[in-house]
């Protein structure tokens, strides 16, 4: 696809360039949001551009267009040579024809682009009205939100590489308030899909009505130091919250706390974390990133000792080692590093045998204030808190909103047991519930 448009850049680029990249992104996205059965937004957007990255006496530039007319074309080319003249940066940079992994991953499903706005809208409409209709108690809906989109990628170079990949998915999510006398609590669930006929959405309404009710005329909590079970999706918000510090750019720049502890312990011997592009049940899994280099599964910590970071050709090279596949940028933007399916792998236990190994256990299951409160450069966090206190086994009560205080890493090293309910998130970075032996709670 866009053949006529990757000559014409090539073209006009060959006696002016030393090396040039064409990313081309194009899609569409829809969402609607339902309050009181009837359409409170309604969101249909499509999207396409052509970005180049050029290689001109050393340095790097950049540029893009949303017009593919010829004229612009071979203007961008000309914007990012002039912008390359004042690229300050160092780094080496190369474009290579890298080669394609044997992976075979399917991320489109022709069948999902032709489902029917109205099924969409009313897929949405069911997710309120179950709600209400689940307990007299939710007495608002304040999310029943249906939404999908598809894109099309597509990176060459003046190297020889040139690949292309198509992907769609669809997504959901619910979130139900409840009250009893003058106590108020949300809860959420969501799906994201490939295939809507394994979708059910009274499963995902009564999951999310009750993690909503479960909390109601919660008890306060003493402060002091405490065992703490995180639930997998709450471990998956930490997990997500501190990726950053995995980032090879961060790190090379000082602003990760993980600079030069490659080869060292930083967490658990229990505690394995993996960057996985290539993931079957992964939704952000790819067969190559945005160099076109080819994706793999990365083991960033594996049995606590940390082994890597995550990074892009640049990076690489800085470090002497190779790309881990993750180079990532949109056609206006450039090169950074992301994470892809990102996890904490599974333990063997069940989630109740986690609450076993102390007298009393908090179990979180909301988050709060990541971003306010969590420093990716100390790792230090103090976050607002939902859960429940467990005694000898078994849940008690919920508990009036709390806050849970430590460090990231001296938290990995104080992880005592992980579970085997593994759960991607709807940005697709997963985890298992996970017991840490010691945190700070404060009521």
């Amino acid at each position: 696809m866009y053949n006529k448009e990757f000559e014409t850049i090539f073209n006009y680029s060959q006696d002016r360039a030393d090396e040039i990249e064409i990313l081309l992104s194009a899609g569409n996205s829809f969402s609607v949001k339902i309050n009181e059965q009837n359409v409170e937004s309604f969101d249909y957007s499509d999207s396409k551009g052509i970005g180049v990255r050029v290689i001109k006496d050393g340095k790097l530039g950049y540029a893009y267009t949303e017009k593919f007319d010829e004229e612009t074309l071979c203007r961008i080319v000309d914007e990012a040579i002039e912008n390359a003249k004042f690229t300050e940066t160092e780094d080496l940079v190369e474009m290579g024809n890298y080669p394609d992994n044997d992976v075979i991953i399917d991320n489109f499903n022709p069948k999902l682009d032709d489902v029917d706005v109205a099924d969409k809208i009313q897929m949405a409409k069911d997710f309120e009205r179950l709600a209400k209709e689940e307990d007299e108690r939710v007495f608002n809906v304040p999310y029943a939100v249906f939404g999908n989109s598809t894109g099309y990628t597509r990176i060459a170079n003046s190297k020889g590489l040139d690949k292309e990949e198509k992907a769609n998915a669809a997504y959901g999510y619910v979130a139900a308030l409840s009250q009893e006398g003058e106590d108020k609590r949300m809860g959420m669930d969501f799906f994201i899909t490939r295939d809507l006929s394994t979708i059910d959405p009274k499963e995902i309404v009564k999951k999310a009505v009750k993690k909503s009710t479960d909390l109601l005329n919660g008890k306060p909590i003493e402060t002091g130091e405490y065992a703490v079970v995180f639930n997998n999706e709450m471990m998956a918000t930490m997990l997500s919250t501190f990726s950053g510090i995995f980032n090879a750019k961060a790190v090379q720049e000082g602003r990760s706390l993980l600079k030069d502890k490659i080869g060292e312990s930083i967490a658990n011997e229990k505690v394995t974390i993996v960057d996985d592009a290539i993931h079957p049940e992964g939704n952000n899994s790819r067969r190559f990133d945005s160099e076109g280099y080819p994706s793999q599964r990365t083991v960033l910590v594996e049995n606590g000792i940390l082994k890597s970071y995550l990074h892009n050709t640049v990076t690489a090279l800085k470090d002497g080692v190779k790309s881990t596949g993750n180079a990532s940028r949109g056609y206006k933007g450039t090169l950074g590093i992301s994470p892809s399916n990102f996890l904490l792998v599974s333990g063997t236990e069940k989630e109740s045998d986690l609450f076993t190994k102390h007298d009393k256990v908090i179990e979180i299951v909301s988050l709060q204030g990541m971003h306010s409160g969590a420093n990716t450069i100390s790792g230090d966090f103090s976050l607002g808190a939902q859960g429940f206190l467990w005694e000898n086994g078994k849940r008690q009560y919920s508990l009036k909103p709390f806050t849970v205080s430590g460090n990231y890493i001296q938290m990995l090293n104080n992880v005592e047991a992980i579970a085997d309910n593994f759960r991607f998130n709807m940005s697709s970075i997963g985890a298992p519930s996970v017991l840490i032996s010691n945190l700070s709670i404060s009521g």
